[in-house]
């Protein structure tokens, strides 16, 4: 099965998880009708990713300009003082490995 994903990747610094959950919370709420909605968290690093899956690839594509989506992204840019990397995915889903 194909699905394809939309990355939202920010820096925001150690010390940070709280406001990080907040922005994927606000990017979730964003992403409605997606498959899945996932925060990446390397707390110590202060990074972050959030990953949304979706059935269709058009969806992908538009969601970074879905007018919930512009906003926390917008708000977000402000935060880092640029844009934060948005990057489209096609993904593969397999099996899982052996336990």
């Amino acid at each position: 099965m194909s699905l394809h994903g939309t990355e939202v990747a920010f820096r925001l610094g150690p010390g940070t998880l709280e406001e990080a959950r907040e922005i994927g919370a606000r990017l979730a709420a964003a992403a409605a009708g997606c498959r899945r909605h996932v925060l990446f968290v390397d707390a110590d690093a202060g990074e972050y990713g959030c990953l949304a899956e979706w059935d269709d690839p058009a969806d992908a594509a538009g969601f970074a300009d879905r007018p919930e989506a512009r906003a926390v992204l917008a708000a977000l840019a402000e935060r880092l003082g640029r844009e934060p990397r948005v990057r489209l995915y096609a993904m593969e889903e397999g099996p899982p490995g052996p336990p």
